[in-house]
């Protein structure tokens, strides 16, 4: 489930939204109907029947309506709004797509399962809206929403094998892994943010970001956090097949944001450029804090990793790794490793091996 959710993340996000909806609703039929003779009969004292298709059928199209919202209708609207705008203008279209599914639903459910005519199908169905049931489910509807994209944007926000892994416990105790970590760092982060401004700068530092989240997925990579103008990208050895996918994964990013260029230097009047370091190895994992968690690990990885990227402005280089990942990158034809120096890096007594990690000519 992990991998899957990690490879397939809008794919498995948008048949969740599906699946919550259809169980939530048929839930909700459950507890209003519990003890009743038959699914069928009518609720009350109102005079509509009542097919058991309908919760699963308008929670599947309900489900679906809002899945093709999130992430196509959405995504594509260019018209900036105020938070509190966005906020109304979803609770809107949701009621929409609430009532409109079940008015649907309602009538052809009479029309296919019940054998009734249309006329007595949407008489039944305006019965139905007027119903103390109806006004029930559409609020209960309304908090279901709710919640699910809640867990969404928890799942977003943390990443989604993150939220996973703390409902079922998996770090309340320390736990051992091996883990690669790259941290990418904004080049002039302090020059741009003085010509842009705070607010301009922080759309400006998104902008890079949902760039570099986008391609996450495709190289099997989840964010641990981001930092001022530094992200930080990790991936677990154990998993990971191919460990040569970290440093592609920043050559991807690159390459995306110069596709970018001609939009970035439009919008912002600069264009990004970006610096990293890779290292791997054993790091302990665990949540930490009681009223506010948050998952963290510790270990000299991270110490190592955060030190190289310092480097790379002195030494002038865009990717800097160690030996703990040299052998598959000296395999790899498509890449050049070349030695940079053996370094004592602040904080450290032992010398550490440090590499420049490039494209080769034939593909970069």
């Amino acid at each position: 489930m992990h991998k899957l959710i990690k490879k397939f993340p809008k794919q498995v996000d948008a048949a969740l939204l599906i699946a919550g909806f259809a169980l939530g609703a048929n839930f909700f039929v459950y507890l209003k109907m519990t003890g009743l003779e038959e699914i069928g009969m009518r609720v009350g004292t109102d005079s509509t029947p009542f097919h058991w298709s309908t919760p699963t059928l308008s929670g599947l199209l309900i489900g679906w309506l809002l899945s093709m919202l999130e992430f196509r209708i959405l995504p594509k609207m260019p018209v900036r709004r105020s938070p509190h705008m966005k906020i109304i203008v979803r609770v809107i279209i949701f009621s929409i797509i609430i009532i409109l599914s079940l008015i649907v639903v309602h009538t052809v459910t009479d029309l296919v399962f019940l054998h009734q005519s249309l006329e007595n199908s949407w008489m039944e169905t305006r019965q139905f809206l007027a119903s103390a049931l109806f006004q029930t489910l559409f609020v209960y509807l309304m908090l279901l929403g709710l919640a699910i994209n809640f867990l969404r944007a928890m799942g977003n926000r943390f990443g989604h094998g993150i939220l996973l892994n703390y409902f079922i416990g998996k770090y309340q105790e320390p736990v051992e892994e091996n883990r690669i970590f790259m941290f990418i760092d904004l080049n002039g982060s302090t020059k741009i943010a003085e010509q842009l401004g705070h607010t301009k700068y922080s759309r400006f530092l998104n902008r890079c970001f949902s760039d570099l989240a986008s391609l996450l997925p495709g190289y099997d990579a989840e964010i641990y956090q981001y930092v001022g103008d530094e992200a930080v990208v990790t991936w677990n050895m154990n998993e990971l097949k191919d460990k040569t996918r970290p440093v592609f994964l920043f050559f991807a990013f690159e390459k995306l944001l110069q596709e970018s260029r001609e939009d970035f230097e439009s919008k912002f009047g600069v264009f990004p450029t970006f610096k990293a370091s890779v290292n791997a190895g054993l790091v302990v994992v665990t949540e930490l804090g009681v009223r506010r968690k948050e998952l963290a690990y510790h270990g000299d990885v991270l110490n190592t990793g955060s030190r190289i990227l310092e480097l790379c402005s002195k030494m002038k280089k865009k990717l800097l790794t160690t030996n703990a990942l040299l052998a598959p990158l000296e395999k790899d034809k498509n890449l050049s490793v070349k030695f940079v120096s053996d370094l004592v890096l602040r904080g450290k007594n032992d010398t550490t091996a440090v590499f420049c990690v490039e494209q080769s000519a034939m593909v970069a």
